[in-house]
């Protein structure tokens, strides 16, 4: 019954068991505890593993935006439960496939990466489609990987 930034509301639905169709769930729901014998209201957010392993895409960041702000505005704690795989990069392939990586060590990516980005060239060919919305962001570029320190001359 409260909307929510972009005017749409959020809606109770029951399904039965892995009928879910995204990645994640939230209740709002009520305990009753010592200190609230009477109960207070909670919101609860949480993953749904039995769809696409839990992971976040853009329907799960913005049913958590949601879920969240009907937690602040209504007052009411909010809960949330993390059991996912991590990010989904849920993009149209043209999207995915221009993607390049910033990598803490080239030559090592299990030492993870720095961010993701795109070209210049590769942004302006997806911003004709309106496949992406991005800004551009300026980045110091250190030539040198030497990290070992050694001053031997």
């Amino acid at each position: 019954d409260t909307n929510d930034v972009i005017g749409l509301p959020l809606k109770e639905i029951k399904r039965d068991p892995g009928l879910n169709n995204i990645g994640m769930v939230a209740w709002k729901m009520t305990l009753y505890t010592p200190e609230y014998p009477k109960g207070r209201e909670i919101v609860v957010i949480a993953n749904d593993i039995t769809f696409q392993i839990g992971s976040f895409g853009p329907l799960e960041d913005l049913l958590f935006m949601r879920a969240s702000q009907f937690a602040r505005i209504h007052k009411l704690p909010r809960i949330y439960i993390a059991a996912n795989s991590g990010a989904r990069i849920g993009l149209a392939q043209e999207v995915k496939q221009l993607f390049k990586v910033a990598w803490n060590d080239e030559n090592d990516p299990t030492k993870g990466f720095k961010y993701l980005y795109l070209t210049e060239n590769d942004y302006n060919k997806l911003k004709i489609n309106n496949s992406i919305i991005a800004e551009a962001i300026e980045v110091e570029i250190n030539n040198n990987n030497n990290n070992n320190n050694n001053n031997n001359n």
